[in-house]
């Protein structure tokens, strides 16, 4: 029993010398690839004040719904029109320590978002100025469809990368055949920052500068991923 305990380090110190002894050629495989915002999110808060809550809330919908109809109304077809974020809250105003209720805010905010910036965005924020007062903001982003096709192709091309220089090594070294032995990927988390222009709200005195057509210049976003594999072969 004592020779076959004393046998059984030596065998797992020869199988890790073993190990340790694999002929490898480990390559990091990269990629990089520029895509452009495909998709933009308006974003407009409305608020309206009244002595009544029935009423603060009457004219908050009303011009909701006004924003709403002109959307329609501008010919564009591929948007979506979200409402939220409702509160109705008392307009309590301060002055010298003290302070005073006058009646009531009721606010919320729109989200709409488009789907095609080349098309139909400088429409839509050429509408949403002619329609009413009030400011907003633009964020131009990529859309969760073009993340997900840009993620896969980094990935297919990091794999690439990687398989060809691992042949050029192995072909500059006369090695004739090599197989994939491991691999290690993790996610690289590309940050996907939305580039944000505002809306000043425009008064009757810019009438001549609502009738001007809004111009979007969105930037290319490069992304890149990368991928270590270790390939083996025979000497």
């Amino acid at each position: 029993m004592k020779k076959a305990f004393l046998l059984l380090p030596v065998l797992f110190l020869s199988l890790g010398l073993m190990a340790q002894d694999i002929p490898l050629i480990e390559v990091e495989g990269s990629s990089e690839i520029s895509i452009m915002p495909d998709e933009a999110l308006i974003q407009i808060s409305l608020s309206e004040k009244a002595m009544k809550v029935a009423d603060a809330t009457q004219a908050l919908n009303k011009k909701t719904k006004s924003i709403e109809d002109a959307l329609k109304k501008s010919g564009v077809k591929d948007f979506k029109f979200y409402v939220d974020n409702y509160y109705v809250y008392v307009n309590r105003i301060y002055t010298k320590g003290t302070s005073k209720d006058s009646g009531y805010v009721a606010s919320q905010n729109i989200k709409v978002l488009v789907n095609d910036i080349e098309k139909d965005l400088a429409k839509i924020t050429e509408t949403l100025h002619q329609t009413a007062n009030m400011g907003f903001n633009v964020q131009l982003n990529i859309s969760d469809k073009l993340r997900k096709d840009s993620q896969d192709k980094l990935l297919e091309m990091a794999i690439a990368d990687a398989k060809n220089k691992a042949e050029l090594i192995a072909k500059s070294l006369g090695i004739e055949k090599i197989q994939v032995q491991k691999v290690n990927y993790t996610t690289q988390g590309n940050m996907f920052y939305p580039v944000m222009r505002e809306s000043k709200m425009l008064m009757a005195s810019d009438s001549a500068a609502m009738m001007e057509e809004p111009v979007f210049r969105p930037e290319e976003r490069k992304l890149t991923d990368k991928v270590f594999v270790s390939f083996t072969f025979q000497r």
